[in-house]
């Protein structure tokens, strides 16, 4: 009938979590979580990493998302009663400080989901996403390569020059392997794009979807596996970026932090029109106001983020990087999100401390006759 609310039944995993968070029993870890669930069909397991400041990320979502907010021992859930069914979100703390897992049972495709992905957009900048480092990405592939051929079945990539979608797929074959994570995305770097997402296998081992935006879903197989390979890897991903971008805003009396350096993959920043990408992608960005204090031939904006004052210096003097210097106040996660969005957009290889610049001596400065 039209304009019926269509519903779909709680998983398994959500249930079990719900059970025993309203018996006030210890959910254990995540690995032990999944098992107690486990069944037929196999559920799905979505997980997005997140840096958070001083408080729980399910806190902060739950200020403006109406659902039920428990905490059992160490770990936090969220039940939603939404209109395409209820559904169970978790916050796992991960081994580092300041690092959770956001774990759901619901596919990545599912309009729930894309609902979590939002409330994490919102959030900010007090719960930010991480965005892999293209050899964080790529070495996850690697690491799992240990325990068996690792096959590539599907793979979605961003072309750099118009920002058109790539989408790859390879069936499975009797006595041929299918492309490694090495070959799909050396494939995909050669026809000018960056690798957002890949579905991995190692026969009879595991299946999964891993994502650039600091992710995975497990399909089936050895959980154990995944939690602690692609997991573990995600969250000191995570934690390396959380250190970065910690503590870094300017101090009276004390010399300023390095700049954060967005490493690009080609010098494509070569003049004021291509620079202007950069300008325009900071006006897109939510809750930032900005000033130009130079244009051409190298960039210099001021940045401030509404959303808690903090403030920014971004420049562009080459053509194969973009600087944030921070200012007097730089959140963790104002500082993170924007030049987190700036390497997304422009697909950055990395996003590091910027390199001190060698000394010049007086003999460099005096040209011999």
């Amino acid at each position: 009938m039209a304009g019926r609310r269509r519903e779909a039944e709680e998983t398994r995993f959500d249930s079990l979590l719900w059970q025993f968070a309203d018996l006030g029993q210890d959910l254990g870890s995540l690995a032990e979580a999944v098992s107690r669930a486990a069944g037929s069909p196999a559920e799905q397991i979505a997980v997005e990493t997140v840096i958070a400041g001083d408080a729980n990320p399910l806190t902060v979502i739950a200020e403006f998302v109406a659902g039920d907010l428990r905490t059992v021992g160490l770990v936090t859930l969220l039940r939603v009663d939404d209109e395409h069914g209820p559904f169970v979100l978790g916050a796992w703390p991960t081994a580092h400080d300041g690092v959770f897992h956001l774990v759901g049972s619901v596919p990545t495709t599912d309009p729930r989901w894309r609902k979590v992905e939002r409330w994490v957009i919102k959030a900010a900048p007090e719960i930010v996403p991480v965005f892999l480092d293209h050899d964080d990405f790529a070495d996850i592939g690697t690491a799992l390569s240990e325990f068996g051929e690792v096959e590539v079945s599907r793979l979605t990539a961003r072309k750099r020059a118009d920002l058109s979608s790539l989408n790859r797929g390879w069936a499975a074959r009797s006595g041929s392997l299918r492309p490694s994570h090495h070959e799909a995305i050396g494939n995909a770097e050669a026809e000018g794009a960056s690798v957002r997402t890949l579905t991995l296998h190692i026969a009879e081992q595991i299946s999964l979807h891993l994502r650039r935006r600091a992710g995975a879903t497990f399909y089936n197989g050895d959980f154990h596996l995944f939690d602690r390979v692609v997991l573990g890897r995600l969250a000191t991903a995570a934690f390396r970026r959380r250190a970065l971008m910690a503590g870094r805003e300017r101090r009276v009396d004390a010399p300023p932090p390095e700049p954060i350096s967005i490493r690009l993959p080609a010098p494509i920043l070569v003049d004021a029109e291509a620079t202007g990408e950069v300008l325009a992608e900071l006006e897109r960005q939510r809750g930032l106001v900005i000033a130009v204090l130079h244009r051409n031939p190298y960039l210099h904006v001021v940045v401030t983020d509404s959303a808690d004052g903090s403030n920014f210096d971004v420049f562009v003097t080459t053509p194969d990087a973009i600087e944030v210097h921070p200012g007097f106040r730089s959140s963790l996660g104002a500082l993170t999100r924007l030049t987190q969005n700036l390497g997304e957009r422009f697909e950055a290889l990395e996003i590091t401390e910027a390199k001190r610049p060698e000394s010049v001596s007086l003999d460099d400065l005096v040209v011999p006759l």
